[in-house]
């Protein structure tokens, strides 16, 4: 196959799916407005979520082709702090999640960029992508929720916390993971974005009243925001693809959409290549992403006693298998996803692009 696919937009979805239309022998270029990689991320931790699929995120990538030679630290421990005081710790036999740096340098970012030039991918840096980019991944199209961040430098202990409190940060959290030095402390939420930068000075100061003292050296403020849109294929009317959060592909509960943003790259590149798979599309993107619409709009009810307690409740057992029973789609989940999208619906005219099935109303 000798047909040329141009890409808008260089993240990890836009790599990813670069990598592997490469190495089907398609000429590719990617268009990316950033220089030296990484786009909006400065180096912070991110996650890359381990609690929605059976199979290990890591093995995952090895299924499409793609060996994670990247740094990756598992985590299967954490401090979770509630609203009265309390800390609960929690662990797993497997990893959760696994932690990764984004941004320019010995990142997620840098390793795929690394494996789409040893691939042959053309990259047009600082260069505004063709109006008519065969595939878009150009990053969220609005803002469903968003982060303020903090990344810092640090001599604090290796540390993983969360913050549950609604009070403080309503309909979100905020957490500070320091691994090795480096320290990436924020808030997200996904309504009341106005009171972002009083939750953050507050949980700021919860977090040093729990942890006590430590060094803060180097820091460097980010924001980050993220969409969420039900898409009906990753394949628009007029035939661009749309990948990663151009498609509106996050989970909604907690926000993490880096497993989902490498998840459609490859399906989209099997798509491009004449094997798209519907039902794998169907089963691995769009019903867990439903899922989460219930598990949200749960989450947004619970008060500082329910947090409290599901943070006893995480301590207890195996927290791996809790989010995983979390987030499980089933027939209980799907029929309260329809429910809850009846009612949250937008119908003042969708804002996420042609590929949209639902989406949630935008904040009054």
């Amino acid at each position: 196959m000798s047909r040329q696919i141009r890409i808008a937009g260089g993240g990890l979805s836009g790599l990813a799916t670069a990598v592997l239309l490469a190495r089907r022998g398609i000429e590719v270029e990617v268009f990316d407005r950033h220089r030296g990689g990484g786009g909006r991320f400065g180096g912070g931790w991110q996650v890359l979520e381990n609690g929605t699929a059976a199979a290990d995120a890591l093995d995952e990538l090895r299924g499409l082709g793609l060996e994670p030679a990247f740094p990756a630290i598992p985590a299967r421990r954490a401090l979770f702090l509630d609203a009265f005081g309390g800390t609960h710790e929690v662990a797993s036999a497997a990893p959760y999640a696994y932690f990764v740096r984004r941004g320019p340098d010995g990142s997620l970012d840098s390793w795929l960029r690394g494996l789409a030039l040893a691939a042959g991918v053309t990259l047009r840096e600082g260069v505004a992508a063709p109006a008519d980019a065969e595939v878009v991944a150009t990053g969220p199209r609005q803002a469903d929720g968003a982060a303020r961040e903090l990344v810092f430098r640090s001599d604090l202990a290796d540390t993983v916390a969360v913050l549950f409190d609604p009070a403080l940060t309503p309909t979100g959290y905020a957490y500070l993971f320091c691994l090795g030095g480096h320290g990436t402390f924020g808030v997200a939420q996904v309504r009341q974005l106005a009171g972002l930068p009083r939750a953050r000075e507050l949980a700021w100061h919860r977090f040093r009243a729990v942890l006590g003292e430590f060094a803060v050296r180097d820091e460097r403020e980010h924001g980050q925001f993220m969409n969420f849109s039900l898409p009906r294929h990753l394949r628009a009317a007029d035939g661009r693809w749309y990948v990663g959060e151009a498609a509106g592909v996050q989970d909604f509960l907690f926000g993490l959409g880096n497993r989902l943003a490498l998840r459609t790259a490859g399906l989209a590149a099997a798509g491009i290549a004449g094997a798209w798979d519907a039902p794998r599309f169907a089963a691995s993107v769009r019903r867990p992403m439903r899922a989460t619409v219930a598990t949200r709009f749960i989450y947004e009810r619970l008060g500082r006693r329910a947090f409290a307690g599901f943070c006893r409740r995480a301590g207890r057992g195996d927290f791996r298998d809790l989010l995983l029973r979390l987030q499980r789609p089933g027939v209980a989940a799907d029929a309260a996803a329809r429910l809850v999208m009846a009612a949250w619906r937008e119908r003042r005219g969708c804002r996420h692009g042609p590929l949209c099935s639902w989406c949630r109303r935008r904040e009054a």
